[in-house]
């Protein structure tokens, strides 16, 4: 493997805390982790170009990434969507990596995954104009049939987790797996696991900082818009305010006023997905060798 090519991949699962990790792992003077963080090279050609806001194509381009790093000892990339194409992210892993790689996955109980995912494919992608519940139920056709569609918004297919983590399980030597319930109850503990699985120094990390946080939704698709796209508004914005942070603090605070606390699922789809979850959560529980309950009881 070439050194300035990643031997280090968080793999997903999306909506699993793979950001703040990405942004923990990056304070460690022993890693780099690229910057964007979801190139998701490995994937994007075989699942159509459109699907990934801001994915790398060529290699060239996604080597770039790592250049001047190459004296680290690992080179990384967060693409939640490695997990979900486990057949094409293996295939390619093996192609343009190395079967050293290490591989990082982090789960979440599938049912508030799929929710939380929802909801920050209806803030930040246009396509998301339905219920969640109306979702759920066109979610594989709407995906094939429209070319552009994110991947993100495959709900249900990206919480089936067995064969995801038993396929990069069985494919590379090393795998660290992280449950979210696990980050969040004993981050240090957890991160101490992380730095020993990479055989570096452990290191006490900022945590001041935080990352993609959830829990929200827009008051109005208007105001989304105004924010979100590019408009009259905000050309007229950046000619009266030339300074970037400025721009930053307004976006800021029109965001702040035009969003609202998200909703709390419907009790009747919870149940539904807590029995969509059960068979793929219990087998993942044994292979894992893990107590999984809570995820659908």
């Amino acid at each position: 493997m070439l050194n300035n090519l990643p031997n280090l991949l968080i793999v997903g699962a999306a909506k699993s805390g793979t950001t703040s990790l990405h942004n923990y792992l990056n304070q460690h003077p022993e890693i780099h982790m690229c910057s964007p963080k979801e190139p998701h090279f490995l994937i994007n050609k075989e699942i159509g170009e459109q699907r990934i806001p801001k994915g790398v194509l060529k290699l060239e381009e996604y080597k770039k990434l790592f250049e001047g790093n190459e004296d680290k000892k690992y080179r990384g990339e967060s693409s939640v969507m490695y997990l979900l194409f486990s057949d094409i992210s293996i295939a390619s892993i093996k192609k343009f990596l190395s079967d050293d790689v290490k591989i990082i996955i982090m789960l979440r109980n599938p049912v508030e995954r799929a929710y939380s995912g929802y909801q920050h494919v209806k803030r930040y992608n246009f396509m998301e104009n339905l219920s969640f519940e109306d979702a759920l139920k066109q979610t594989e056709k709407r995906y094939v049939n429209t070319f552009e569609m994110t991947p993100a918004s495959r709900y249900l297919e990206l919480g089936m987790y067995y064969e995801q983590v038993k396929s990069f399980s069985e494919a590379f030597k090393h795998v660290h797996i992280i449950i979210y319930d696990d980050y969040k109850a004993s981050f240090k503990a957890e991160m101490k696991k992380v730095f020993s699985f990479l055989g570096v120094k452990s290191i006490i990390v900022n945590t001041d900082q935080q990352h993609m946080i959830g829990g929200w939704e827009w008051k109005s698709e208007q105001m989304k818009q105004l924010i979100m796209q590019p408009n009259r508004f905000k050309t007229i914005i950046r000619c009266i305010l030339p300074i970037k942070y400025l721009r930053m603090v307004i976006r800021r605070l029109l965001q702040k006023g035009s969003t609202k606390k998200a909703k709390r699922i419907n009790l009747k789809t919870e149940q539904y997905l807590r029995m969509h979850y059960k068979n793929d959560v219990e087998k993942l529980a044994v292979f894992l060798n893990r107590d999984l309950k809570h995820w659908i009881g």
